[in-house]
Order: structure tokens, then sequence, then C-alpha cells
């Protein structure tokens, strides 16, 4: 009797010891639950779009960069690199272009041209020896076009035509619109050229009337209605159609150099996009429309992301990849959505209160022993 009265008073007083132990339990597994999703939230916070550095590491001064069907980004250096951007891994492709600085490339280097400050690497089949420096290249229907500085160049029937005239090329321009196919060459000082992409090999005509005397034209973009936009050294430039006159598309960027250009139909309001700009003060944005009259801004350019992490030279290459942008000035920078600021305190914090948890998770207590009969 007396030992029955004794188990009831011990199993009464354990009763009251598991309350607090039954709080600390609930507790651990609350901040269980909290530091794990901190530790494995932390690398996915938002920390807004940014300019970020994405350089290949090892890789010297970027001077031409493009994007290739699939996707990859190719990068070309002053000492004769190529560069590829694929599964965010960069990987220097062995391509052998006997360490001249690359100017201008197609999809697949070594397999398809590569031009150079001295001269045109792994040219098509028979096409003879191209010499010299070769700025920019476009493939086309009709055959290779090489930007020189004496003039476009035309590969067909296995010769190099010269259309003229002689001007020091700086880009080409293949553009498409419903008002038919034109290509266009940026010059050092002689403004624009242009031809008929049916017939590459006419003499190319002088397309300036409005540019500024003297303007080097270091970039181009076309809508999908037609109209050309021309990025020179005097401001930013749009016609409807080759021959007609220039109109400057905002007053912000006259007397500025337009260095690289890429309108992103997706973006922006209305018909027309979002025209991403590349000059000396970095990355800037805005939002243009077009109408039966023309196009116009519709918002004023704006740097895409703070002062502080804009490139400190100019941005001379645009190439889109997916929803991001990759740019070149000299080095290459990502623009797109980026990790929060200091995310791994976050993932710390988590951590700290998984210590924690453990430490406040109640140690289960040891066996009561079996007792005889005749203990009781």
């Amino acid at each position: 009797m007396t030992g029955s009265w004794n188990r009831s008073k011990v199993d009464a007083f354990s009763f009251i010891d598991r309350e607090p132990m039954n709080n600390r339990k609930t507790l651990a597994l609350a901040l269980t639950l909290v530091g794990l999703v901190l530790t494995l939230a932390g690398p996915f916070f938002p920390g807004g779009v940014h300019l970020v550095p994405n350089h290949p590491l090892g890789a010297g001064h970027v001077t031409d960069l493009a994007a290739t069907p699939k996707g990859d980004i190719l990068a070309g250096t002053q000492s004769g690199q190529i560069w590829q951007f694929r599964d965010r891994i960069w990987t220097q492709l062995r391509v052998n272009v006997g360490g001249n600085p690359v100017m201008a490339m197609l999809s697949d280097p070594g397999r398809t041209p590569v031009g150079t400050a001295d001269g045109l690497y792994f040219p098509p089949p028979l096409a003879p020896e191209l010499s010299g420096r070769i700025s920019s290249l476009v493939q086309t229907d009709k055959g290779l076009l090489a930007g020189t500085p004496d003039g476009v160049r035309w590969l067909h029937d296995g010769l190099w035509l010269e259309p003229g005239p002689k001007a020091d090329i700086y880009t080409l321009f293949g553009q498409r619109s419903p008002k038919g196919g034109w290509l266009h060459a940026g010059t050092v000082g002689e403004g624009v050229l242009s031809v008929s992409a049916a017939k590459p090999g006419e003499s190319w005509q002088s397309n300036s009337r409005g540019l500024p005397d003297g303007v080097n034209v270091f970039s181009f973009a076309s809508t999908d209605r037609g109209a050309l936009l021309a990025g020179t050294s005097a401001g930013l430039y749009w016609q409807t159609v080759p021959g007609e006159l220039w109109r400057s598309l905002h007053p912000d960027l006259n007397d500025r150099r337009v260095l690289a250009l890429y309108l992103d139909g997706r973006g922006g309001t209305g018909e027309g996009g979002r025209l991403w700009i590349g000059g000396d003060d970095g990355l800037s944005v805005m939002d243009v429309s077009e109408t039966a009259e023309g196009l116009a801004a519709t918002s004023a350019p704006v740097l895409a992301d703070s002062a502080e992490n804009q490139p400190g030279v100019g941005i001379s290459w645009i190439v889109p990849r997916g929803d991001r942008l990759m740019v070149s000035a000299g080095q290459i920078y990502e623009y797109g959505p980026t990790k929060l600021e200091g995310w791994y305190w976050i993932s710390l914090i988590g951590i700290l209160l998984l210590l924690v948890a453990g430490w406040l998770m109640p140690r289960p207590e040891p066996a009561s022993p079996t007792p005889t009969p005749g203990q009781e």
C-alpha cells in the first residue's frame, strides 16, 4: 500500500517536471525550423538588379564580345585569346590567331572566320588571304562581308571584291525590315554607308544626311518596323528609311559618345521597346515607342545602375543572354538579378539558431530500473 502511494507521488512530480521540458522541446523545434529556412534561403534572398564583374580569370583586355545562336558568349582579347561562357563557366578555346588582337567573331571561332588586327583567320574554303585590320564581320546570304581601314570587302566567287567607297570601317550591321534588307557600315569620320542586302557588290552609298560632319559611327540597332538607330561620337540618331534625314533621339545624349546599342523589344512601354546604351558613363537605359510617324523616346536615358557600380571606362559591347546582359568595357560585366549583399550573414544566423535549438532540445531520460518482486 505504501509503495503504491509513493509511486503515485513520484508520477505527479514527474508530470510537473515534464511541463517545462515540453516547452523547451517546442521552442527547440521552432528554432530548428527557422534556422533551416534561413540557412537554406540565404543565397536566394534577392539583392536587386545590378552590374557586377564577370570576367574570365586570366583573360586580358576584351576587344570583342559576341553571342552564338546557342546562347553562349564569346569574348576575344587584345592578346589573341578567345573565351567561351557556357553554363556559367568561362573556358578558353584552343583557337590560335597568332597572338593578334581579336576584332570580330562569328558563331564558332576556328570553324568560322575570326577578324584580327593583322588579318582574317580561318577564312572560308578557297578564300584568298585578307590582310590588315579586320574590324567587323557579317555573314550574309550573298557571302561574307569584312570591314577594313580601306572600305568594305565582299567575298564573292572566291575573290575579295571592293564595292567602294574607300572608308575606315568601324562596324558592319545587317538590317531586316518589312521594307527590305539593308547593310550598313559605321565609319570613322565618314558617317554611315548603306546598300541593299540583295546587292552588296554595288557601291555603298553615303547615308549621313542629318548627321554632324566628320562624325564617327560606333553602333547600330533596328526596330521591327524598320527604323534604324546609330550610336555616334555626337549622340544617338535614328531614321525610318535609309537615305532619309537622321534625327536626334533625345537631347540628353547629344554630344555624348554612344558606343554600344541593344534594343530589347520585350521591354519598355507600347510598341518599340527598351533601349540599352553603352557610353563613357556606363550602361544606360531608356524606353522608346514606334508609331507610323517614326521613333520617339518615352523616357529620358538613365543609368541602369548606380555610378559606383559602373565601369571606369566606356562600354563598347552589349550582348543579351537570356534575361541578362553581358557588357564589355575592357573587362566583362553582367547585368541582372543578384544575391542580397551580405546574404551569408543570414545563413550564419540560421546555423546559430540550429546550434541553440540543439542545446535546448531535452535529452532522453534514462530508463528507470524495473522493480523486482517483493520491493513494492
